[in-house]
């Protein structure tokens, strides 16, 4: 299995990528910005951006230690589910109903 890896280059503040690369069960190193860090925590490991000693640690440490990088498939696929269209949907219209009321 190959880890993911969010390009420090990315401007996307949610980290879609990430999200759809966890939904495939893949464990992601991720670029430590605040948004990224909001929606992936502990499910994936965070890299210090513009920094590829980081990057290199990041995937160094998913690499090397099998049972962490299984643990964080399991955690990645439960955090994908968070995010999945129905439940954003629904969380949508939750808030839109209680905005407007």
């Amino acid at each position: 299995m190959k880890p993911g890896v969010h390009s420090p280059g990315s401007t996307s503040a949610f980290g879609l990528v990430l999200i759809e690369a966890q939904a495939h069960g893949l464990p992601v190193a991720y670029s430590d910005l605040p948004g990224v860090r909001e929606i992936l925590g502990s499910t994936g490991v965070p890299y210090t951006p513009g920094d590829p000693r980081s990057l290199a640690e990041a995937l160094d440490e998913m690499s090397r230690d099998h049972h962490h990088r299984k643990a964080l498939t399991k955690a990645a696929l439960n955090n994908a589910r968070r995010y999945d269209i129905t439940t954003t949907g629904r969380r949508l219209r939750e808030l839109t109903l209680r905005v407007t009321s």
